[in-house]
């Protein structure tokens, strides 16, 4: 078990030549917490995508928010599709992104027993980077425009923004560092 966590810490720190390649896999995310008088709020959404060409990813979301301003508590769970097309070579590379996620949320209020459930969508379009820290590891961030509509409520929309991290995992460079790894598995 100790060689698979060495092979993992060797791959992420190796250089790969192409972060992203056809058939490169995205694994990333981001994580956000705010704490203060009277409100608590974090936020997590791990993200999952596939090259389906050169430079041109697919992929799906999840996120999970949750929020407590004085007596008022919601969370709410989300998830949908993502699509990314980057740009350039440099070591900070950035890409045009659309996403799309269905969304349900449920709010309570502590002075009464009743919550308020509700479900919608949100689409956000947005051009983001991807700074990699080393052929591998990038620190990301996304703006754009939001938009959000739930059932029996307003739209909301206006800007967006946020951080976070994507690790860049190239097929051809894995398999080649499974075989460098291989007299080692033997031992």
């Amino acid at each position: 078990m100790r060689i698979y966590w060495l092979a993992l810490f060797l791959l992420l720190g190796s250089r790969v030549q192409a972060q992203t390649e056809k058939h490169s896999l995205l694994v990333g995310g981001g994580f956000a917490m705010r704490s203060g008088e009277g409100v608590h709020q974090f936020m997590f959404n791990p993200t999952v995508g596939w090259f389906a060409a050169k430079d041109l990813a697919i992929g799906g979301m999840v996120s999970f928010n949750g929020e407590k301003v004085g007596g008022v508590t919601s969370s709410s769970t989300g998830i949908g599709p993502f699509v990314r097309y980057y740009f350039g070579k440099a070591q900070t590379r950035p890409f045009v992104v659309s996403e799309w996620e269905y969304v349900q949320s449920n709010t309570k209020q502590s002075s009464t027993s009743s919550s308020i459930k509700a479900q919608g969508n949100r689409l956000l379009l947005g051009l983001g980077f991807a700074a990699f820290l080393s052929e591998t590891v990038a620190l990301e961030g996304v703006t754009g425009y939001s938009y959000s509509k739930f059932k029996n409520t307003d739209a909301n929309n206006g800007f967006a923004l946020r951080l976070g991290f994507g690790v860049y995992l190239n097929r051809k460079a894995n398999k080649a560092f499974k075989e460098k790894m291989k007299p080692l598995e033997d031992e």
